[in-house]
């Protein structure tokens, strides 16, 4: 709590140690582990040749890797001073959500989780990786389980087995949230395939997370990507936000959400200032002046409504579009993260007094810092 306003960060990161893979993958898969050969600045992980990753290879394309400015990692110990030094551990981050009045934290997998996200690979070894992930995740939150909610992520692979482990993620391990992995190439989200999956959201009455999740191919930010300099930063730019505009967008014009009306989903890490812009545009392609592109529009509700009855979008402190948006579109779907303890993230002193400086009422600051992500989350962030 920080100036009497209980808090919520939606969107922090784990920062997994290198040891995951040694200590949590099953006996039967433990010699086609992925094996850390290195680890810089407590964020890069280079791993040794083998069935994951063949080559010269860090957990994300190399081409990223090797490209990205050294400035973004020289100042992560300073920023995260003993947690940095404990490489964030459950009780280091503990000691800085007290001393920086965060009281509930949602821990999104970090750059250790990778292996999750190879693709083509042995989906046997895959579903052995993430049921280790998960199992690490758990033991990790379970330092102070009141305060630190875990977070299921999901191989892109068979859907029955997705459906299998969001499962035991959430009614054995306490999971509060599953991110959404990007589709195998030649789906759509709405296809009936995810049907078992989206009935089992809804069943067990937990959101739906896209953090930066990959719409399909190719990726928005694509034709930049392996680039440097400002090409590089365009990239970044693009990446997060546009991905999460487009998600959105097929949740509610495929019918997702029309289909599933207790379905909740969050948009994490990618600002929140393009909402009245886009929800305007998709306003107008739906019943609008624009609908003329659209000859079979089945929506029972435009999608400003979906939005405001299922989606919530997390805003950085420092956004100046954010009273904007407020005025426009109210506070009810407004959440807010840290994105702690990314490379790229604010310092963890100003992330909240930021929020808090807001020229917005109490109540908006209230509603963003808890009300809010208590409606996304139910009542597994509250116990």
């Amino acid at each position: 709590m920080r100036n009497g306003f209980k808090v919520i960060d939606a969107d922090a990161h784990m920062q997994e140690p290198p040891y995951i893979w040694d200590n949590y993958v099953e006996a039967e898969f433990y010699d086609r582990r992925p094996v850390v050969e290195h680890v810089q600045n407590r964020i890069i992980f280079r791993y040794e040749p083998g069935e994951l990753f063949p080559g010269d290879s860090e957990g994300l394309p190399t081409s990223v890797w090797k490209r990205r400015p050294n400035q973004l990692y020289v100042g992560l110990r300073k920023k995260y001073g003993q947690a940095y030094d404990h490489w964030w551990s459950a009780e280091s981050r503990l000691k800085d959500m007290d001393k920086y009045g965060w009281d509930k934290m949602v821990c999104i997998p970090g750059h250790g989780s990778a292996p999750l996200r190879q693709t083509d690979k042995d989906p046997d070894l895959m579903w052995a990786l993430a049921r280790a992930y998960h199992n690490w995740a758990h033991d990790f939150c379970s330092a102070d389980p009141s305060r630190l909610k875990m977070v299921v992520e999901l191989p892109p692979y068979d859907l029955e087995r997705a459906v299998e482990e969001t499962r035991r993620a959430v009614t054995e391990l306490g999971a509060i949230t599953v991110m959404m992995p990007r589709p195998r190439e030649g789906q759509f989200w709405h296809y009936p395939e995810y049907d078992a999956f989206w009935n089992l959201v809804t069943e067990l009455d937990i959101p739906v997370t896209f953090h930066g999740a990959g719409s399909g191919s190719p990726h928005a930010g694509q034709r930049y990507r392996g680039l440097t300099g400002a090409l590089f930063a365009l990239n970044h730019a693009i990446g997060f936000p546009m991905e999460n505009m487009i998600s959105m967008g097929h949740l509610i014009y495929t019918g997702i959400l029309q289909k599933h009306p207790t379905l909740r989903a969050s948009f994490l890490e990618g600002n929140a200032g393009w909402l009245p812009f886009w929800l305007g545009r998709l306003d107008d392609h739906s019943v609008g002046r624009q609908s003329v592109f659209w000859d079979d529009n089945n929506l029972e509700l435009t999608p400003t409504e979906f939005f405001k009855r299922q989606i919530f979008v997390a805003a950085d402190a420092d956004e100046e579009a954010l009273p904007s948006v407020i005025n426009i579109l109210g506070d009810s779907n407004l959440i807010w993260n840290t994105d702690y303890p990314h490379t790229d993230a604010p310092a963890p002193h100003v992330a909240l007094p930021e929020l808090l400086h807001q020229p917005i009422t109490d109540e908006n600051k209230q509603n963003i810092l808890w009300n809010n992500p208590a409606r996304l989350f139910g009542d597994r962030i509250l116990t």
